[in-house]
């Protein structure tokens, strides 16, 4: 078993409970496995746990570690029960880390507004006292009260940073909205560097080009004309959809060639000409990996891709058998492989050179994890990112937010600011 330097210095550090604020690709989990001692619970998202990816790597590398792994679903469900553990370690835990700046009130206290999960978690590491832990998760700053989670989990708040109300003064701002608290994230750099200097005291940090050689990569941004029946479809919505709010949403969705139904209407598909550009690009490419938000979307891509005579992969929280599916790309001299944009972790295309966002989620995160698909330790490459988007309505707005490494929000958008 062959460590690279980052891994080697962490194992050699042997730190009992810590942040593993690594990027996509760089070797988290047999880091975290190394780190492990006596009994170990893997808390996970539900799609490793059923491909099994901590008890491969753990087979893999001869570890022999008395492993259990659980989903997040399961564990929320079975905390107040599960046994107590030497190591927990916590796979993509800023899923585990739902802490809001809201607030709500039980048993005539005001609390902080927190996930469930998050207080299962608490619960449960309250209860048991486990010797080790590691936080595992490349987006550890998604939100500044992800890290507020994490420091509370790995019991490093101190000072100031302890108290929930400093803390969401410190990293926050209210906006004068009436009728509801919306408070968003600080953007200014001190308080940005300020962030920074949390998540380094708690854990170690880096992403992959810290750790190698890795190649300039290709970022391309196409910009799409919508059809006449795009337009005036999203003309039409100002009358059916007076809250802005709403209407940001469906706006995207005939930005990206659907529009879902509900129980008064039926769905609607517009010829657009992301599919045109996604059929240029499996063209001139033999491998691509095509994210797509929407599950109409998904759909229509795959019928132009199967009409063409390409051979496509489909990922969707609706697919069965994923580790044969990769098995078979993996293979593949040529593929198109289409993939929910929610489903951005957990999975590898090392091989793949090209990766194009059709549509994406208002999530940075999901973004970029995303990203790390394709580029993995285990096989650093140039690569070719291409996003795809309209211009001047929600689709470029989401895509500006990302760019800049925040969540599409869609009361501001709606707001005018």
């Amino acid at each position: 078993m062959e460590l690279y330097d980052h891994q080697k210095k962490i194992v050699a550090d042997d730190p009992e409970k810590t942040g593993l604020f690594l990027g996509t690709g760089s070797g988290k989990t047999l880091i975290a496995l190394l780190l492990a001692r006596g009994k170990t619970l893997v808390i996970c998202p539900k799609t490793q746990k059923e491909d099994r990816n901590w008890e491969r790597e753990n087979e893999k590398n001869n570890l022999n570690i008395d492993l259990t792994t659980i989903s997040k679903e399961t564990f929320r469900r079975d905390a107040d029960t599960l046994p107590a553990y030497d190591t927990i370690i916590i796979d993509e835990a800023h899923k585990m880390l739902g802490i809001t700046p809201n607030t709500r009130w039980r048993n005539k206290q005001e609390i902080p507004k927190t996930s469930q999960l998050f207080e299962a978690l608490e619960r449960y590491i309250q209860k048991t006292k486990p010797k080790r832990m590691y936080l595992c998760t490349a987006t550890i700053m998604k939100s500044p009260f992800t890290v507020w989670g994490a420091m509370k989990i790995l019991g490093k708040t101190s000072g100031t940073m302890q108290g929930f109300y400093s803390f969401r003064n410190r990293f926050y701002v209210k906006l004068p909205m009436p009728g509801r608290e919306v408070w968003v994230p600080k953007q200014d750099k001190g308080t940005k560097e300020f962030l920074v200097s949390l998540v380094k005291e708690m854990g170690y940090v880096g992403r992959l080009e810290d750790f190698f050689d890795v190649p300039e990569q290709t970022f391309k941004d196409v910009y799409i004309e919508l059809t006449p029946k795009q337009k005036q479809r999203i003309k039409d919505l100002t009358f059916e959809y007076p809250d802005p709010i709403v209407r940001t949403g469906k706006r995207h969705q005939i930005e990206n060639g659907n529009l879902l139904g509900d129980e008064f209407s039926q769905s609607e598909i517009f010829d657009n000409g992301k599919i045109e550009k996604l059929l240029d690009y499996a063209s001139e490419f033999p491998r691509i990996i095509v994210f797509a938000k929407y599950t109409l979307q998904i759909e229509q891509i795959e019928k132009a891709m199967r009409k063409a005579g390409y051979k496509i992969f489909t990922l969707t929280g609706k697919t069965k058998e994923r580790g044969q599916i990769f098995s078979e790309a993996k293979n593949s001299e040529a593929y198109v492989f289409i993939v929910q944009a929610q489903i951005s972790e957990g999975w590898e295309l090392p091989d793949c050179p090209v990766l194009i966002f059709a549509s994406r989620t208002y999530s940075f995160v999901d973004y970029d994890q995303a990203l790390g698909r394709i580029q993995r330790s285990n096989n650093i490459k140039k690569n070719l990112y291409i996003n795809l988007i309209v211009k001047g309505g929600t689709d470029e707005a989401v895509h500006k937010a990302l760019l800049n490494k925040q969540d599409f929000n869609e009361h501001l958008y709606a707001k005018g600011s």
